[in-house]
């Protein structure tokens, strides 16, 4: 962690940054500076934590964190949860059992149920879990899903990664 007590990571892919994660990472390293933190805490912005529909999303480490939606309007708080290093800003926080999870997991379930999925019926099962067209071509850019050629027109599956981290490598 290059000698500092925190490492930041910002993700600035494409969906990060068109919510503003630029300048979440830009008013974070400057807050940082201004609270005499910018020795401790190293803040980096990075491609992509394949959290892409709830962005811009932030990871602290060593204590794993994750936060999702971050705005400059939260910063002074996500700061002060830095400085300690103790207690993570609750609201902002990506767990498990979160809602935005446990609707990914709910979708990749279904999908999993009924792969191989038309390129259709995947896009209309994303949507009615909320994920637009954008949300599932990230998904296959990521590697969560995979479109192979099928006999009457491609097919989409669920790959080994997004099993995995959805805890469906059994189903299928």
């Amino acid at each position: 962690m290059y000698w500092c007590r925190m490492h930041v990571l910002v993700c600035t892919a494409n969906h990060c940054t068109q919510n503003g994660a630029q300048q979440v990472a830009a008013r974070l390293r400057l807050e940082l500076k201004r609270a005499g933190l910018d020795g401790e805490i190293m803040v980096n912005t990075c491609d992509s934590i394949d959290l892409c529909d709830i962005g811009p999303n932030i990871v602290v480490y060593p204590q794993g964190w994750i936060y999702r939606n971050v705005q400059v309007s939260d910063l002074p708080e996500l700061i002060e949860s830095l400085r300690t290093g103790d207690r993570p800003v609750e609201r902002l926080l990506l767990r498990p059992d979160s809602e935005d999870e446990a609707r990914r997991r709910s979708l990749y379930r279904e999908a999993v149920e009924q792969e191989p999925l038309s390129v259709e019926a995947f896009a209309a099962l994303a949507e009615r879990y909320g994920f637009d067209e954008a949300w599932v071509a990230e998904q296959a850019r990521r590697g969560f899903i995979a479109r192979k050629p099928g006999e009457d027109g491609d097919r989409i599956t669920v790959t080994s990664k997004a099993r995995h981290r959805y805890g469906l490598e059994g189903a299928g």
